[in-house]
């Protein structure tokens, strides 16, 4: 798809999902970029957005490499532990990836129970996003140009 996806979460609010792991990789025909959560799955919204990209809370510019920006945008979560303020992700906020589609990932929000990851691609292409539990995460797959 080239719209919007989105699905529903199952962790408890309070806290949420936490998110502890990103991770990417090539395969034959997408890339692949996998947010790993504990806690439960948070909802999300992720859709093809036009530049600037903005950070959620500071409204500043982010400066994103690519031609093309999917947001992910995911509900009742976060990346750090609201009873402690201690980050429960612990890897880069900003990630330069340099696949055939996903050249770049940066964190641009995480504020009041909503974290936002933009993905810069090299151009617009269809998308796929699925949910998986045990551990707790969500795949999406982008296509190569």
């Amino acid at each position: 798809t080239r719209g919007p996806a989105q699905g529903v979460g199952t962790a408890p609010v309070p806290p949420g999902a936490l998110l502890v792991q990103v991770r990417y990789g090539r395969h034959e025909n997408f890339d692949r970029i996998v947010f790993q959560f504990e806690n439960g799955l948070p909802g999300y919204r992720i859709e093809y957005v036009l530049p600037p990209i903005l950070g959620d809370f500071s409204g500043l510019p982010v400066d994103i490499a690519g031609g093309a920006f999917l947001r992910t945008r995911f509900s009742e979560a976060v990346a750090h532990d609201p009873r402690t303020g201690d980050r429960t992700y612990l890897g880069p906020l900003e990630l330069s990836v340099g696949l055939p589609s996903l050249l770049e990932a940066e964190v641009t929000g995480d504020f009041e129970g909503a974290l936002t990851w933009v993905l810069g691609l090299s151009e617009e292409a269809g998308f796929r996003v699925f949910a998986l539990a045990e551990p707790f995460r969500i795949v999406i797959d982008v296509a190569h140009p």
